[in-house]
């Protein structure tokens, strides 16, 4: 119970110290595929991690030809888990076709794969329909722990600053969301029937709030427990409602919560009741704590169009996994079903950006100012004020009118922020920056770029 509280106290204090009234984004761009466009898998991939050297963790759903085993009845095709270094080699122990544990070697010859992530120490943690989730080294392979929750296929777990274990099940009503210890010993359960098909779940880092995401009953519940994992957990919200979420991931150095929304199969609604927000497809949204009915994303990317709008929709795949890399300015994401394109295409971040409040200004009206300095090279500032809790965007355009930067994306409370804008790869000349908020306000300014 100790050691729990302490915890606890350490994460609010680290939280309030990265998080104290600023908004973070990375911009990310897509990068391509990863590592070519030749992996593939017969329905995709099932999810995609990040160890904290970097290598990138893939997980098809299914067996391809390309990677076998002997056994006593001949040559059989494996499921295996490819692991690849951040410049697209083959990690030395890729791909992993058996993982051995306790003495007991399991050879992944049938069933598919459904989930993978790193758990607080970096090891890698995988699940597979039969109901097993194994835990691997990240730096060998090698196995280090298995359990079987329940006979029936897992979803991508979650872990805590503690290194316990949250886990559901795929199917509707079929057990509970459970929760392990780091040896994968069994502690209790957030509830005793989980909601909807569901492809994965998020847990806070001190473990006090579980969310749970289903793409069948749109939405994300949070489950909240003032004690952790000691329990007891109720449901104090369901947030983004009308999103069919089907990837979740915690950025490392934001802290914010990442989700994905669904496809043209199973797509994502309006949040009609709250924010009257229409969730686009294939995209991820980062979300600030704390989340409530009313958070908007302050950050945002779509799945890569290397293909036409037209031929997307037509293969339509379904975000299944995102990963960020350990400084946070590269992330991975994986798609589930189509085999006739890329499983995992890489974003890379250009040019991280961060609205800083100005403490002691109190907003006297809704304001873009001056930015500051003007002209400049290549860095400048913009600060804008707002009068009342807002979604508001800052972006700049080039004297043709065309998009080159989007500064500031979010909801902020009344008062004044300041963003610094760096324009080291844009070409000298005037630019006009405009600010537009929900209630309708806009305005723009013209600033001179030197070079």
């Amino acid at each position: 119970m100790k050691s729990r509280m302490l915890q606890t106290l350490a994460v609010m204090l680290a939280v309030a110290v990265f998080a104290f009234g600023q908004t973070t984004k990375y911009n990310y761009q897509f990068a391509g595929a990863f590592p070519d466009t030749g992996f593939k898998g017969p329905s995709g991939a099932h999810g995609v991690a990040v160890d904290p050297e970097g290598k990138v963790w893939i997980q098809l759903f299914t067996s391809t030809t390309k990677d076998s085993i002997m056994t006593p009845t001949g040559n059989k095709v494996v499921h295996g888990i490819y692991v690849f270094n951040a410049d697209k080699t083959p990690a030395a122990f890729s791909p992993l076709k058996t993982v051995t544990v306790a003495a007991v070697t399991d050879t992944f010859l049938t069933g598919n794969n459904r989930g993978i992530t790193r758990d607080a120490k970096g090891n890698i943690v995988f699940t597979r329909s039969s109901g097993a989730i194994y835990r691997v080294n990240y730096k060998t392979g090698a196995g280090m722990n298995k359990v079987i929750p329940q006979a029936t296929s897992p979803i991508m777990p979650a872990f805590d600053d503690l290194n316990e274990m949250f886990t559901g099940n795929v199917l509707d009503a079929v057990g509970p969301i459970r929760i392990y210890d780091d040896a994968f010993s069994f502690l209790g359960t957030v509830v005793d029937t989980s909601r909807g098909f569901s492809r994965c779940l998020g847990v806070s880092a001190d473990g006090n709030d579980v969310y749970w995401t289903s793409y069948t009953k749109p939405g994300l519940i949070i489950y909240h427990s003032d004690n952790g994992s000691l329990g007891p957990y109720t449901i104090t919200d369901t947030v983004m409602w009308g999103m069919t979420i089907e990837s979740i991931n915690w950025h490392p150095v934001t802290k914010y919560l990442w989700v994905s929304t669904g496809n043209a199969f199973a797509p994502s609604g309006y949040d009609s009741m709250y924010t009257m927000k229409k969730w686009g497809n294939y995209m991820f949204y980062g979300f600030k704590p704390p989340i409530t009915r009313t958070s908007v994303p302050v950050d945002s990317f779509q799945w890569g169009w290397s293909l036409s709008a037209d031929s997307l929709m037509k293969v339509d795949p379904r975000p299944r996994g995102i990963a960020f890399s350990p400084t946070g300015d590269t992330v991975y994401v994986a798609q589930f079903n189509p085999s006739t394109i890329e499983a995992v295409q890489r974003f890379i971040g250009h040019g991280v950006t961060s609205v800083r409040p100005e403490e002691g200004l109190v907003a006297e009206r809704f304001e873009l100012k001056q930015n500051y300095p003007n002209p400049f090279n290549p860095s400048t500032k913009i600060t804008f004020s707002v009068t009342s809790r807002t979604e508001a965007t800052v972006k700049v355009y080039d004297i043709l009118g065309k998009e080159v930067a989007q500064v500031a994306n979010g909801t902020f409370d009344a008062g004044v922020y300041t963003v610094p804008f760096d324009a080291g790869t844009l070409s000298a000349g005037m630019y006009i920056y405009t600010m537009r908020t929900a209630n309708g306000f806009s305005q723009s300014k013209k600033m001179l770029l030197l070079k």
